[in-house]
């Protein structure tokens, strides 16, 4: 498991210090897969090579940082999951209590867009834990 921290912090560092200025805009309803890492208790990790998973764009407060949502291929009946098919026809969920800053650099490439019907039903099921 140290293997695991030692290599994402490499990555981390590459990331943070790529001097290539992106040009990705991602939009509110887009799902991209994103470089979340490697991290502790049950954060949802990233996995492959470059610890990456997909990541729901909620609400974007600039070009450079906006918050998301992992999405997982296991669908649960809990509370804090979001069920539904994507694009793809592939079964997955959105893990509604785990919403996160990210930032623009975590990105790697847009995977599909969500439906405005699946989006508003997520940002109901946010706003419920914030109330």
């Amino acid at each position: 498991m140290k293997n695991d921290f030692d290599k994402w912090n490499e990555i981390k560092k590459q990331i943070e210090t790529d001097p290539c200025q992106s040009e990705y805009f991602p939009q509110v309803g887009e799902v991209w897969m994103s470089a979340v890492g490697k991290n502790i208790g049950f954060e949802q990790n990233g996995s492959g090579e470059k610890f990456s998973r997909p990541m729901l764009v909620i609400k974007k407060f600039n070009n450079q940082m906006f918050w998301s949502v992992p999405l997982s291929t296991r669908q649960k009946s809990l509370d804090f999951y979001y069920n539904f098919t994507d694009p793809n026809n592939e079964k997955v969920s959105v893990i509604l209590a785990q919403m996160k800053l990210v930032s623009l650099k975590r990105l790697n490439r847009k995977m599909y867009d969500i439906s405005p019907d699946n989006l508003r039903e997520i940002k109901i099921g946010l706003i419920s834990f914030l109330a």
